[in-house]
């Protein structure tokens, strides 16, 4: 393991970011593998799912007439949606003693999103949509009922979740706390074509299991037409999976498909697998400490070391930017020289890299 210093990487090639939460979902999984999370493509999931939550309570409705079926793993999305955990109070003294990320890492404590949902649970609250988003630091989540009703629990709710976040120390977090929209329930058709689709995925899965593979993968996807799953590149018998996949929908009398497989590199998915829940705990560190100013962190799977980007809201022009900056750097750097996580990272070169609010490298 070692910290290459050489030309910092900021900004990956210029991508063409989708202006549909459908077609970004869509790319999102192959982006991911690929190495391509930056600022740009966390800043539009941001955008695209706020778009997403007005559109819900404008429209109100539940399936498309074209059912498409997705199945992004949430490591998919490691930090964009999700925070970890931060000790109790009661554990203050032991915690001082002890880097600040690897407390993050090392901590048995559930995330802050299960303990929400825990507590939101037991008060008896009828909710949905709870979510943590990355930037702006933000824990959400929809009150489901009458006016009435929303009216009545959305001081307690918030007053809940400030609560958590308090006793974790999240002074980094905004709350709020919004009315669910009226969800109406799927017609006859749209179950029977809802049923339909679950029965081709379920085909498409046992196939891939006579050839070893427990499931579709990160990125697959079931429409009208198409069919879609992938496979890592090793894989030597792709067009004779594709054909056994055809004939098996055949005889089971659900139609003619496309059929498209996405491969991925098993070495760059194995690297990722022990990456991300590293940057997932410099991510929530960082970025739920408010006197850090970090606005969100990025890495990229692309090349042969793995750069970490951290953007802050720093200018650099700023008196405590240098100070700052130096703590960053230091909290980053002890939480990747542990024992624990040096075992993890094994011999990766990774390079830390923090930036202003307008992109200019600070350290």
């Amino acid at each position: 393991m070692g910290s290459k210093k050489e030309e910092s990487i900021h900004s990956l090639d210029q991508l063409q970011v989708p202006t549909t939460l459908d077609k970004f979902i869509e790319e999102l999984p192959e982006r991911y593998v690929e190495g391509q999370i930056n600022k740009e493509v966390e800043e539009q999931i941001d955008t695209e799912w706020k778009a997403f939550q007005n559109d819900l309570k404008k429209k109100a409705t539940t399936f498309r007439k074209k059912v498409v079926i997705f199945s992004l793993s949430l490591t998919a999305a490691f930090g964009l949606f999700v925070g970890s955990a931060f000790v109790s109070p009661a554990m203050a003294e032991i915690a001082s003693k002890i880097p600040y990320l690897n407390l993050l890492f090392e901590s048995e404590q559930k995330p802050v999103i299960d303990e929400i949902s825990e507590a939101l649970n037991s008060k008896g609250y009828k909710w949905d949509g709870l979510g943590v988003v990355v930037q702006p630091r933000e824990v959400s989540v929809m009150i489901v009922g009458t006016d009435k009703y929303y009216n009545q629990v959305k001081s307690e709710v918030e007053d809940l979740i400030k609560d958590i976040l308090k006793s974790r120390n999240y002074n980094a977090y905004d709350v709020k706390v919004s009315k669910a929209p009226v969800m109406e329930e799927q017609t006859a058709e749209e179950k029977k074509e809802s049923e339909k689709y679950h029965k081709i995925y379920k085909i498409v899965e046992e196939v891939l299991q006579k050839y070893g593979y427990n499931s579709l993968g990160q990125r697959n996807g079931i429409s009208d037409e198409l069919i879609e799953f992938e496979l890592p590149k090793t894989e030597t018998r792709i067009e004779e999976i594709k054909k056994q996949v055809s004939e098996s929908l055949k005889q089971n009398k659900l139609g003619e498909f496309s059929i498209k497989v996405y491969t991925f590199n098993p070495q760059k998915r194995e690297r990722e697998g022990r990456w991300m829940p590293i940057v997932d705990a410099i991510s929530d560190g960082l970025t739920a400490k408010a006197e850090y100013k970090v606005k969100m962190v990025g890495y990229t799977n692309k090349f042969d070391y793995l750069p970490i980007s951290i953007e802050t809201t720093l200018s650099s022009s700023d008196s405590e930017s240098e100070k700052i900056v130096e703590a960053i750097e230091e909290t980053v750097q002890d939480y990747l020289n542990s024992e624990k996580v040096k075992k993890i990272i094994k011999n990766d070169q990774y390079e830390i890299n923090i930036y202003s609010n307008k992109g200019k490298k600070l350290n």
